[in-house]
C-alpha cells in the first residue's frame, strides 16, 4: 500500500503542478481585451487564479487527511493498523513539505477544518505544524463556535508537542477564549466546548 501512495502522490503533486501552470498559461493566452464583462482588470483575474489554485489544492489535502481516519475495520484487523500507521507516516511527509512550500495552505486548511481526532496524527506527524502557532489567535476570533473548539484542540495538542514560549502564550489566550464562551453561551452550547472528540 505504501509504495503505491507514494506514487499516487507524486501524480497528485504533478496534477496539481500542471493545473497551476495551465490556469497561468491561461491567463497568458486570453488577455482581457474589454472591460465589459465581470472582470474589470488582469489583478482580479489573478487572485481568481489564485483562489482557485488554492482551492484545488486545499481540496486535495482535505481527502488525503480523510485518508487517514481510522475505521472500525482498521480497530477489528492488526494488520490493517499497520497498513494506516503507514499511510499515516507517508501522507503526514507530504503536507509536511506542502506546508513548508506554501504556508498559506497551512492556514487554508486548518481554516476549513478537518476531524479533530485526527489533531493527534497531524500535530505528532507533521513537523512544520508549529506554524499554526502564527494563525491560532486569528482562527480564535472567527464567529464559529466549531472552529473555536477546533482552534482549542489544535493548541491542546500544540502546547503538547512544541513546549515553546509561543505555545504557552497561544495556551493562555485559548483559556481566556474559553472563560469567555463560558460566560456568554447559554448553558445547551457550553455542553459542546467540553464534549469529547
Amino acid at each position: 500500500c505504501g509504495p503505491i501512495l507514494k506514487i499516487i502522490l507524486r501524480i497528485l503533486e504533478a496534477s496539481l503542478a500542471a493545473s497551476r501552470s495551465q490556469l497561468s498559461r491561461h491567463l497568458l493566452d486570453k488577455p482581457l481585451l474589454e472591460k465589459s464583462g465581470q472582470l474589470t482588470s488582469d489583478s482580479e483575474r489573478e487572485e481568481l487564479k489564485n483562489a482557485l489554485i488554492a482551492a484545488q489544492e486545499s481540496a486535495a489535502l482535505q481527502i488525503l487527511l480523510e485518508a487517514c481516519l481510522e475505521t472500525a475495520e482498521d480497530r477489528s484487523k492488526p494488520e490493517l493498523m499497520w497498513s494506516l500507521r503507514e499511510v499515516r507516516g507517508i501522507i503526514c511527509s507530504f503536507l509536511h513539505q506542502v506546508f513548508i512550500s506554501e504556508p498559506s495552505l497551512a492556514k487554508l486548511v486548518h481554516f476549513q477544518g478537518y476531524p479533530r481526532d485526527l489533531l493527534p496524527v497531524t500535530v505528532q506527524g507533521i513537523p512544520s505544524m508549529h506554524i499554526c502557532l502564527d494563525f491560532i489567535p486569528e482562527l480564535l476570533s472567527q464567529a464559529s463556535l466549531e472552529k473555536q473548539i477546533f482552534a482549542v484542540d489544535l493548541v491542546s495538542h500544540l502546547s503538547i508537542q512544541y513546549a515553546l514560549p509561543k505555545a504557552m502564550s497561544i495556551a493562555r489566550l485559548c483559556v481566556n477564549t474559553l472563560s469567555t464562551l463560558l460566560s456568554v453561551l447559554p448553558s445547551d452550547l457550553r455542553l459542546e466546548l467540553f464534549q469529547p472528540v
